[in-house]
């Protein structure tokens, strides 16, 4: 009887931990971990897609770069339909009388475009007719301001059939259209890049929207932290314990805990049924999912500055603007954030320098200080902001002290432009200059990266047969890369920063494509770059350069127990590189951040496409061998592939999903750790602003929230009440074998 009872209760509580049946799924995280703010930029010019009045669309005329860019805009909502980048300047747009838009380029070419699909007509006879409607300089003769208003006359310019106040800042009208039945369409603009679109028929607004574009070609960037509002409160209760004894810890501690029961209790009125359903089934409310991204570090705030010099700050979640500030200043080149993160730098090429208060991150920030520094071409704090060191236009170098200085400290400081490299040391309050690399005539320098300074987990990569091969985990490396345009060749060198000592250099003479991308980062004891070349064909490159100590496996040269003095170091390394062929032309490169180091080392790329991914590390290895040539000990290495030359893109690995992303010629690929260390957060800033969460080795620290959480914890009560029947049978069946009983 009591087996069979045994047996019913199991059958139970397998059912009961199916009761929900299995709800784990694999969901996709697009537009919920990404987000993107797609812009067009300055309005120069704005045509109807169709010269009748029906028409719904609008094509904008902007510049990306030094060349033009085309936007499909739906005139009903204000909503981004589709871009085209032009590979040339247009100085003029109109549409013709046959419903084609014409470009004007420089030296007055015309180029005729079909505006519904963007392709080009080479074999249409249309003109460039200034007389024809809607060019880039609108007739506003029926259009007025002043005094704060917008006024717009009846054709008799005797009688006002619009009024509406001007816009703050307002600059102008953009686009103005009057139809044969008296309505019309009229697009303002504001100094800040905000344009507003009104349509007005018998006398009224019938259609409206706005459009922000002032986040437009993104001049510098800082990432904030959000602060805990919880850790006060913790550290609060914490600070009381110290100055109790531990039985009044104690209890101190436990009466909280008990608090915290009851409040738990009351907020769910008493109710059994409330508190087993919260437990079990209870999704998180607003408050409790703000808090674990703050725990989680997925709350962090992009401060961004504007070329037209506006300061805003964006919810890096979820690209929400919480607030702008207006500097006016047209040449910011630095953010900082110092002083624990409360205070910002807004440092500009001219030598204004802004501090402002950010200790409320969600509010607008006032001026604490304004500043003038030296003109500078280059400006770079350090110290958390606490000393800015300034590269000025005529070669000589300063820094400049934000608050005082602590005594006997020094720094190295490294600069470069196109035809040098130098390093200077700062001690005693001054600068003084220690090593210069002049590179040769008609060579330029197209890449630097300094050695990225992430957490080293390990000092060697464990092999099949379980030896080590140690990394040259030497931290005063800088890489650049120099190209010869008559030669067409290009050359990576590492150095020591410290003595401007070459460590290794690579030169390339397969006919390198100098105007595409050049890209270069720095990792722990590895460099990858990546290029366009000629020869043997045309194709896109990327390669990677490994240092080790030694190639000879369990040889360790460093000293483990004490510090290698940068000016007597003689440990070089030794080097393996390998290349790859990559399928798309590579604009940015940027390494994954993650805060302990652990997570695989990834690479993410932004391509001329528009679509940004990543490349884990042990794909671009420098130790991988064709398969032929591979040992068993090298098959069983962890992650060791058979090398093939060509890298394909996986499909999963894009982070911008369907998303375009138009980055621009000055755009950067940043990223940024959370405090799970699995996930870093990427953001490409140029143009166009994208950010996303990116999981190389998976999500192995956080569960979803389908977690089947009820069915869990049901399994466990259901097995223990198992154990708890079975218990007494299995202890008198011991008591019988004991007793040589048969049962």
């Amino acid at each position: 009887m009591t087996r069979v009872l045994s047996t019913l209760l199991g059958l139970a509580v397998l059912a009961s931990t199916n009761l929900w049946g299995v709800l784990a799924i694999f969901d996709d995280e697009i537009n919920s971990v990404d987000w993107q703010l797609s812009n067009i930029g300055k309005y120069e010019c704005i045509v109807p897609v169709s010269i009748e009045n029906s028409n719904d669309q609008l094509l904008v005329l902007s510049t990306l770069g030094d060349k033009s860019l085309l936007s499909w805009i739906d005139s009903t909502n204000g909503q981004l339909l589709d871009r085209l980048p032009l590979d040339f300047l247009a100085t003029d747009a109109t549409t013709s009388n046959r419903n084609e838009l014409v470009l004007q380029k420089e030296g007055e070419v015309n180029v005729v475009i079909d505006p519904l699909n963007g392709l080009g007509n080479q074999d249409s006879d249309a003109a460039f007719d200034y007389q024809t409607y809607s060019s880039c300089r609108p007739d506003l003769s029926l259009v007025q301001s002043a005094n704060g208003k917008l006024k717009v006359l009846d054709n008799d310019k005797q009688h006002v059939v619009y009024l509406q106040d001007l816009p703050e800042n307002y600059s102008g009208v953009t686009y103005f259209k009057r139809c044969e039945d008296g309505s019309f369409d009229i697009i303002t603009s504001t100094s800040a890049g905000e344009y507003q679109f009104s349509k007005v028929d018998n006398f009224e607004v019938t259609q409206s929207w706005a459009r922000d574009e002032s986040l437009t070609n993104i001049k510098a960037f800082a990432f904030l932290s959000a602060k805990d509002p919880l850790s006060s409160k913790i550290f609060a209760k914490i600070s009381q314990e110290e100055f109790m004894s531990i039985p009044e810890a104690y209890t101190y501690r436990l009466s909280q805990n008990v608090q915290r029961l009851k409040n738990f209790i009351v907020e769910r009125n008493f109710s059994v049924g409330n508190i087993v359903k919260d437990i079990l089934l209870g999704e998180d409310d607003e408050a409790t999912l703000l808090q674990k991204d703050i725990n989680f570090g997925f709350l962090k705030y992009l401060i961004v500055a504007t070329e037209e010099g506006r300061i805003v700050n964006l919810d890096a979640r979820t690209g929400r603007k919480l607030w702008s500030f207006e500097t006016q200043l047209k040449d910011i080149s630095r953010i900082e954030a110092t002083n624990s993160e409360t205070e910002i730098l807004i440092v500009a090429e001219s030598g204004d320098l802004w501090h402002l208060d950010i200790s409320a991150i969600e509010k607008a920030p006032f001026v604490l200080k304004k500043s003038h520094l030296p003109a500078n071409r280059h400006a770079e704090p350090f110290e958390n902001g606490e000393y800015i060191y300034l590269g000025l236009e005529d070669g000589s170098k300063t820094v400049f002290k934000i608050h005082k200085p602590r005594p006997n400290e020094e720094f190295y400081l490294l600069d470069h432009n196109e035809t040098h490299l130098s390093a200077s040391l700062y001690k005693d309050y001054a600068v003084e200059n220690t090593w210069k690399i002049e590179l040769d005539e008609g060579e330029k320098i197209i890449a630097f990266a300094k050695r990225d300074q992430s957490p080293v987990v390990s000092v060697g990569n464990i092999l099949g047969n379980r030896t080590v091969l140690y990394k040259y985990l030497y931290p005063h490396l800088a890489a650049y890369v120099t190209g010869e345009t008559s030669t067409e060749t290009m050359t990576i060198r590492i150095i020591d920063t410290v003595t401007g000592e070459l460590v290794h250099s690579v030169v390339h003479k397969d006919l390198v494509d100098l105007s595409s991308p050049i890209n270069l980062v720095l990792g722990e004891h590895w460099c990858i770059y990546t290029y366009f070349s000629r020869a043997p064909v045309p194709e896109q490159k990327i390669a990677v350069i490994e240092l080790y100590e030694s190639l000879t496996p369990n040889e360790r040269l460093s000293n483990t127990s004490s510090e290698i003095d940068a000016l007597s170091n003689v440990l070089k390394p030794q080097v393996i590189q390998k290349a790859y062929i990559y399928p798309e032309i590579i604009k940015n490169l940027a390494l994954t951040k993650t805060k302990f180091g652990i997570t695989i080392r990834s690479v993410a790329l932004e391509l001329e496409s528009g679509q940004i991914t990543y490349l884990p590390k042990f794909i671009l290895n420098a130790r991988r061998a064709e398969e032929a040539l591979m040992t068993a000990d090298d098959k069983r290495e962890f992650l060791n592939s058979p090398y093939v030359s060509a890298i394909p893109i996986s499909d999963f690995t894009i982070l911008t999903h369907h998303k375009h992303v138009l980055s621009g010629p000055s755009s950067e690929l940043v990223s940024v750790a959370t405090n799970l260390e699995s996930t870093s957060i990427v953001c490409s800033l140029g143009h166009d602003i994208f950010c996303t969460r990116v999981s190389p080795s998976s999500q192995f620290d956080k569960l979803k929230p389908s977690f089947q959480k009820g069915q869990l914890i049901s399994t466990v009560i259901g097995l223990l009440l198992v154990c708890f029947f079975i218990r007494p049978m299995v202890d008198t069946k011991k008591l019988k074998t004991k007793w040589f009983v048969k049962g």
